[in-house]
């Protein structure tokens, strides 16, 4: 039971780190607007490393998910 609170958190950290995405995201539209290319830049290039990280985080959680109701089936 121990192993699905720990799962549980993970997809919880994933979901944190979705908003923190999103609050990017929204960085990148107001970049837009100002015409700031340097800015633009460092911000598209910050999200492709946090949606890379997101992935990574995703897929152990669901391995670690899919071992333990492999095990305990």
């Amino acid at each position: 039971m121990e192993e699905l609170y720990l799962v549980m958190r993970d997809f919880l950290e994933v979901e944190y780190n979705q908003e923190s995405l999103l609050c990017l995201l929204k960085a990148v539209e107001s970049a837009y607007t100002t015409d700031q290319q340097e800015d633009t830049q460092l911000i598209a290039n910050s999200t492709k490393y946090y949606v890379q990280t997101l992935q990574k985080e995703l897929k152990a959680a669901i391995g670690r998910l899919d071992s333990y109701i492999a095990k305990n089936v």
